[in-house]
């Protein structure tokens, strides 16, 4: 019997993949093992337990594939295979694994090309005294991305060692959420500490600031157990695991999730094909297994969902209602503007430059969002500085500019989203703060007279969005703030706002067709984002 094309194509690759393997093999033979950087590749188990409300309770457990590289060596590409084919730092594309910056800490699109000099700045943005002078090197925790595709990260992991000292120095968890939000939490070895669990390295407590799972408020304490690969910086390595026990204000245990190490195998060649083999598809299916279990536990568990909030930033002080800190973190990365939002941000900055100019002050606009530069506007008219208004405005994300587009005026602005307004959702971070709310409803109020303009009469025209700033605009009589001069400007303000208005009402019909049912406490908006399993 002949052989076909098939036969050919498999005959071949089993010749290439022996070949791989044995020159690889030899190659380690060798030399000495000990004067490669070392790495490992880890085959882990992560577990999520929920255990109230009683009637939800829900496990699950998954195999999970991940990599512990240390970052000098893996930024000196030092730790790629197969001349970068296999895996290589730097990139996502033309390799079956990579690793590069741009997926890690601050967003800034790959700018920074190195993780260090970003967990670094991390450190320091958090209060760490010297991190790039006392940090020798921080070992990654992580999954990478598999041939091109990069998926969501949960939780990665960095072990920072000092120069000169070879124990664990700072654990620092990185959270990323389906959302696309990052937020880092800093835990120093020996700082407000609590005796381990068993088989645990060390343990922190600290309130809850992250919006992770729309099943739960941000209301809680959480329980950090680690223990540490490494218990020296030379040393062997131990089966890392990570534990996070969620606890309600009042104390019972509501939710625990675990990262476990099985099995670690040094990174090399061999190890990382077989477990490939082992594993194809492992790497694909992180975000599918969440958002089954997010299906579970919505429709099956009967769990409501609480809206999404904004990450709490690193610029803005925390509220004394929130305890003395004990432990240093906060939102590092925020989702993406929308088109819509970028041409609402312009029309906004457009205005406030205008006034600025016209009521000879200074406003100021500060987002919470590190990675984002704060706006200021001047008066262009020459003034002293002796007696100059300044107005500050702390935004937390480019949705503060749609509110302002759909509310119409200060004074409702501020009750929707300002620091007078109602909490939205239980320990959620308001919209937006201001410096002085008599002033900043001065800048708004742009007279009383001149009737309607286009935008209030399309605003008039569209139904109410459902609990939503649309609602409280439609009965406006006076000119919209924000509308431009000129008839073109005031027709395309009014697309901006039938736009916005659409997309609202197209989130609401979406939600009430996939039967999504909100929490209690979120009554004011009931359309978050997305889900996500928890």
């Amino acid at each position: 019997m002949g052989l076909t094309l098939l036969d050919g194509i498999v005959s071949l690759s089993c010749l290439g993949l022996s070949y791989v393997l044995y020159s690889s093999f030899n190659i380690h033979r060798s030399h000495n093992y000990s004067a490669f950087p070392r790495g490992y590749i880890l085959h882990s188990a992560t577990t999520h337990a929920r255990f109230l409300p009683i009637e939800s309770r829900h496990a699950f457990t998954y195999p999970v594939l991940s990599l512990l590289l240390p970052l000098s060596a893996l930024e000196s590409a030092h730790l790629s295979l197969l001349k970068g084919f296999l895996f290589s730092y730097g990139g996502i594309h033309g390799r079956i694994l990579g690793l590069r910056s741009a997926g890690y800490l601050f967003d800034d699109g790959g700018r920074v090309p190195s993780i260090r000099t970003k967990l670094v700045r991390a450190l320091g943005d958090f209060g760490v005294e010297d991190a790039e002078g006392q940090m020798d090197d921080a070992w990654i925790l992580t999954m990478p991305s598999y041939c091109g595709f990069e998926g969501i990260n949960p939780l990665t992991v960095y072990f920072c060692y000092r120069k000169d000292d070879p124990r664990l120095w700072i654990v620092v968890l990185e959270i990323h959420n389906t959302f696309g939000e990052r937020h880092v939490h800093i835990l120093e070895v020996g700082k407000n500490e609590e005796v381990p669990d068993a088989n645990f390295d060390h343990q922190w407590s600290f309130p809850r600031a992250f919006h992770v799972s729309p099943f739960n408020d941000r209301l809680g304490t959480y329980t950090i157990s680690v223990r540490a690969p490494f218990s020296h910086h030379d040393s062997g390595i131990a089966l890392p695991q990570i534990r996070v026990h969620l606890h309600t204000p009042t104390g019972p245990l509501k939710l625990s999730a675990s990262l476990r190490a099985k099995h670690a195998a040094p990174f090399r060649t061999y190890t990382v094909l077989a477990a490939l083999a082992t594993h194809p598809f492992i790497l694909f299916l992180t975000l599918p297994r969440i958002l089954s279990q997010a299906a579970a536990l919505h429709y099956r568990r009967r769990l409501d969902v609480y809206k999404r909030p904004e990450p709490k930033p690193v610029r803005w002080t925390a509220s004394p209602s929130h305890g003395p800190a004990l432990a240093r973190g906060g939102g590092i990365g925020w989702q993406q503007p929308t088109l819509l939002e970028r041409v609402a941000r312009r029309t906004v900055s457009a205005f406030l430059e205008r006034r600025a100019d016209a009521l000879g002050m200074c406003i100021t606009l500060r987002p919470g969002d590190p990675s984002a530069q704060a706006q200021r506007f001047d008066a262009r008219t020459d003034r002293t500085n002796e007696g100059v208004r300044e107005l500050v405005i702390s935004y937390l994300s480019p949705r503060f500019f749609t509110l302002l587009v759909l509310t119409g005026d200060a004074r409702t602005a501020l009750r929707w989203g300002g620091s007078g307004g109602p909490s939205h959702t239980t320990g959620e971070v308001r919209e937006f703060l201001v410096s002085d709310e008599a002033l900043f409803c001065e800048v708004f109020d742009v007279g009383t007279s001149g009737g309607a303009t286009w935008s209030v009469r399309v605003l008039r025209l569209l139904p109410a969005i459902p609990h939503g700033y649309g609602r409280v605009a439609k009965d406006r009589q006076n000119p919209h703030p924000l509308s431009p001069e000129g008839w073109m400007g005031q027709v395309g303000f009014a697309m901006l706002i039938s736009s916005l208005v659409v997309i609202e009402w197209g989130e609401v019909l979406l939600w009430r067709i996939a039967r999504v049912r909100w929490a209690v406490t979120d009554l004011s908006h009931p359309c978050p984002d997305a889900m996500v399993a928890s």
